[in-house]
Protein backbone atom coordinates (compact mmCIF):
# COMPACT_ATOMS: atom_id res chain seq x y z
CA UNK A 1 0.00 0.00 0.00
CA UNK A 2 1.37 3.40 -0.92
CA UNK A 3 1.78 6.17 1.62
CA UNK A 4 -0.99 8.14 -0.06
CA UNK A 5 -3.40 5.20 0.24
CA UNK A 6 -2.41 4.60 3.84
CA UNK A 7 -2.95 8.25 4.78
CA UNK A 8 -6.31 8.29 3.01
CA UNK A 9 -7.37 5.15 4.90
CA UNK A 10 -6.29 6.63 8.23
CA UNK A 11 -8.13 9.87 7.50
CA UNK A 12 -11.32 8.06 6.58
CA UNK A 13 -11.03 5.87 9.68
CA UNK A 14 -10.59 8.92 11.90
CA UNK A 15 -13.61 10.60 10.31
CA UNK A 16 -15.81 7.53 10.80
CA UNK A 17 -14.63 7.25 14.41
CA UNK A 18 -15.42 10.91 15.03
CA UNK A 19 -18.93 10.49 13.64
CA UNK A 20 -19.50 7.42 15.82
CA UNK A 21 -18.38 9.30 18.94
CA UNK A 22 -20.58 12.29 18.11
CA UNK A 23 -23.59 9.98 17.98
CA UNK A 24 -23.05 8.94 21.61
CA UNK A 25 -24.88 10.79 24.40
CA UNK A 26 -22.83 13.67 25.79
CA UNK A 27 -22.69 12.15 29.28
CA UNK A 28 -21.50 8.78 27.94
CA UNK A 29 -18.29 7.46 29.47
CA UNK A 30 -17.04 6.40 26.04
CA UNK A 31 -17.56 9.92 24.68
CA UNK A 32 -15.76 11.47 27.65
CA UNK A 33 -12.81 9.10 27.21
CA UNK A 34 -12.69 9.80 23.47
CA UNK A 35 -12.63 13.55 24.12
CA UNK A 36 -9.84 13.15 26.68
CA UNK A 37 -7.82 11.06 24.24
CA UNK A 38 -8.35 13.63 21.49
CA UNK A 39 -7.20 16.42 23.81
CA UNK A 40 -4.04 14.48 24.69
CA UNK A 41 -3.26 13.80 21.03
CA UNK A 42 -3.75 17.48 20.22
CA UNK A 43 -1.44 18.52 23.07
CA UNK A 44 1.27 16.09 21.96
CA UNK A 45 0.98 17.34 18.37
CA UNK A 46 1.39 20.94 19.53
CA UNK A 47 4.38 20.02 21.69
CA UNK A 48 6.00 18.17 18.80
CA UNK A 49 5.40 21.08 16.44
CA UNK A 50 6.87 23.52 18.98
CA UNK A 51 9.92 21.30 19.46
CA UNK A 52 10.45 20.99 15.71
CA UNK A 53 10.15 24.74 15.25
CA UNK A 54 12.61 25.47 18.05
CA UNK A 55 15.14 22.99 16.63
CA UNK A 56 14.94 24.47 13.14
CA UNK A 57 15.49 28.00 14.49
CA UNK A 58 18.86 27.08 15.98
Amino acid sequence: MSAKGWLLSMGLGAAVGAVAVMMLPQQSTARKLANQAADKVENVAHQLADKMMSETEM
